[in-house]
């Protein structure tokens, strides 16, 4: 049997096994999809015999730096969320985060507010053009200021407990504010949401977080990550073992894992 896994440091919310072991049902592949918590990434990867395994918070620039190669997928963006069995290096959250923000917005020059800017939120923030784009983060420094626009171009940085009445297209979280068992939580205040026309949560549990909510009060398109992980899972299973899945076989999945997420509600 082959063996697969999901690292990061606390797992216990996640729905990856429920998803990554119906993707293997599928593909007629005998494997199992475990979850691996650990505090010392390297010696996990040093000493990991897995198949391959996705990679979640804290460690996706992390895994970046061991990895023995790295796939064009993550090359220009510093995090993986994908290794294969050779530890080669792949970021799936494109294809995922694409796919599934064109539902609510596909025009990616738009004008973004993105709040957050780590492992997910880098990523998410290379999608956009920089002229567009407004980084939202807290404890805002000069240096990081810096950091950021050396990183990512000329975008405007701001801190998050202080936007302006901006109106954007779209609205992005990429922090874990809000997530399961954080669940009364915003990254930020719904007055901000009231200019918006579209607002995306890259967290699915709970399914609708408070950002969410306050996201349909104002009216505003809104989507959780939901389809994002299932496609990201998609695409590892294809970069692992050339996996192909078809529409409905995708659509299956992100249907019965929303049920399996309203269980824990």
């Amino acid at each position: 049997m082959e063996k697969y896994g999901l690292l990061g440091k606390k797992l216990g919310h996640s729905l990856s096994p429920y998803i990554h072991n119906q993707l293997f049902e599928i593909s007629g592949v005998h494997a199992e999809y475990k979850l691996y918590e650990t505090d010392n990434v390297n010696d996990f990867v040093k000493s990991s015999k897995l198949d391959g395994f996705n990679v979640t918070i804290p460690y996706k620039k992390d895994v970046f730096n061991l990895c023995e190669s790295i796939h064009k997928s993550a090359k220009n963006l510093g995090v993986v969320n994908c290794v294969d069995r050779d530890f080669k290096g792949y970021n799936t959250d494109v294809y995922g985060y694409t796919k599934s923000v064109s539902e609510i917005e596909s025009d990616f020059n738009c004008s973004v507010l993105l709040l957050g800017c780590g492992g997910v939120g880098s990523m998410i923030a290379k999608q956009y053009a920089a002229c567009n784009l407004w980084i939202a983060i807290r404890n805002l420094t000069d240096s990081k200021i810096k950091d950021i626009k050396c990183q990512f171009g000329e975008v405007k940085v701001v801190d998050i407990q202080n936007i302006s009445n901006q109106q954007f297209d779209l609205i992005v979280n990429s922090t874990p504010v809000g997530m399961y068992p954080d669940i009364n939580s915003s990254p930020i205040e719904k007055n901000v949401i009231q200019n918006a026309k579209s607002v995306y949560d890259t967290i699915y549990n709970p399914y609708e977080t408070k950002l969410l909510k306050y996201a349909k009060e104002c009216g505003c398109k809104y989507k959780n990550g939901l389809d994002m992980l299932v496609l990201q899972a998609v695409k590892s299973h294809e970069y692992w073992y050339g996996g192909k899945f078809e529409e409905k076989d995708i659509k299956y999945i992100i249907l019965y894992t929303q049920k399996e997420l309203d269980k824990k509600w």
